[in-house]
């Protein structure tokens, strides 16, 4: 009988010989990682960043370079109060795993060594494409590209961000930027609809597969269907300089939230959506993934790839992954939010959802190096529950061999088309 822990390792074994498809990525390009050389180990706090920066009770900005004691002083700071949580260990994963750092924690007497270390090999020529293409052995990153700038090929494949045209037109500012992008009067709702398909053809002609909702951050996910009729009035008072009341507003953000998705749906593009997990002082319930139930239904032929295991919401998430056929379960950045969470949404998930609709794999970090780290977490935390799978739930190793491989390759290539 083929004990757990060999089953553990032939899951670790092929999840490592696999070239992965990596299903979100805000990784810096190469071109901006190589114009701030060498590196710190204090520009590589990844999300621990944003506990630094509560717990210091300011904004994190990595220190000057000759400012290096300060910074520890600030870092050891906050380890002293959170070096327990997910965010910080998968720093330290990183720091093992790339830069050979053999301690159980960062001390007085280590920091020192391992931050020459980090210059030392960020300096090396090639060291990013290095890391990205050999270590990680990336086939590509989907990567969150910002309103109105560009990506690497070579690294990435793009998937453009929207919620500046979905939510942020209510905004004057926003309206010149896709005008002046557009060359389209954007003072009327049929000039800004226009503007917007402009747009998106242009990205659309780049090789974009897909368009990005990140609104979760600042709005409810819940979205009604506001006709132009409705919205046009709405729109020309906005442009006119008045204040909208917040019903009225979010009935203008509605409308083109819905009419981005129709643009999806025409070219044939699916669409990435924030839900779950946000930063430090977010309203958690904006994005219970649930709040999407009209839209899931309102465009059943656009393919919906829902971020973050939808935590704290994972269950009802799954529920969506099981019953709305257009809908991908996307574990981007959960590893790094709880490795505990991350086993049970796994477990849970296996048992309910189709195994093609499931994307085991989003970095979600800002550099190679950090993505390897948290690589190496979810290659663990699948190889975890699928050993467990066989072992207590009637899973055969067949099939848990072939969902490692599909969640972290196949159904990647399958629904960002990129091909075999």
């Amino acid at each position: 009988m083929t004990t757990r822990a060999a089953v553990r390792q032939e899951i670790l074994d092929l999840l490592t010989s696999l070239r992965t498809v990596d299903g979100h990525s805000h990784t810096a390009l190469r071109s901006q990682y190589e114009s701030h050389l060498p590196k710190r180990l204090f520009d590589y706090m990844g999300y621990f960043g944003r506990e630094l920066a509560y717990l210091a009770e300011t904004a994190y900005k990595a220190p000057a370079p000759d400012d290096d004691e300060a910074a520890w002083k600030r870092l050891r700071h906050a380890l002293e109060r959170a070096a327990n949580v997910t965010y910080w260990r998968h720093v330290l994963v990183t720091f093992r795993e790339i830069f050979g750092f053999e301690y159980d924690e960062l001390t007085d007497d280590n920091w020192r060594d391992l931050n020459d270390t980090i210059r030392r090999k960020t300096s090396e020529p090639g060291w990013y494409h290095r890391i990205t293409t050999e270590v990680c052995s990336l086939e590509t990153q989907v990567r969150n590209i910002p309103w109105f700038e560009d990506w690497e090929p070579e690294y990435f494949t793009g998937i453009l961000r929207m919620e500046g045209g979905a939510v942020g037109l209510v905004n004057a500012a926003a309206r010149a930027q896709l005008q002046e992008r557009s060359s389209v009067d954007t003072g009327s709702l049929d000039g800004a609809r226009q503007a917007l398909q402009i747009v998106v053809d242009q990205y659309v002609k780049k090789g974009i597969v897909g368009l990005k909702y990140g609104y979760a951050y600042g709005r409810t996910l819940h979205s009604d269907v506001v006709s132009a009729r409705e919205a046009g009035p709405l729109y020309a008072r906005a442009c006119r300089g008045e204040q909208l009341s917040e019903v009225e507003t979010r009935a203008l953000q509605d409308h083109f939230i819905y009419y981005i998705v129709e643009l999806a749906r025409e070219r044939g593009l699916l669409m990435q959506v924030h839900t779950g997990v946000q930063t430090t002082l977010g309203h958690i319930p904006d994005s219970d993934p649930l709040l999407l139930i009209p839209l899931l239904k309102a465009f059943p032929q656009v393919k919906f790839d829902l971020f973050h295991a939808g935590y704290p919401y994972s269950r009802e998430i799954g529920m969506l992954g099981k019953h709305y056929p257009n809908v991908y379960l996307n574990m981007a950045w959960m590893y790094v939010i709880s490795v505990a969470a991350s086993r049970q949404i796994l477990a849970e998930w296996i048992d309910l959802v189709p195994r093609n609709r499931l994307i085991g794999f989003g970095s979600d970090v800002g550099s190679p190096e950090l993505i390897y780290g948290h690589l190496v977490m979810a290659r663990e935390c699948m190889a975890d529950v699928l050993a467990d799978k066989v072992e207590r739930d009637y899973l055969s190793r067949t099939e848990a061999l072939a969902l490692a491989r599909a969640s972290f390759r196949d159904n990647g290539m399958e629904l960002y088309g990129l091909g075999s």
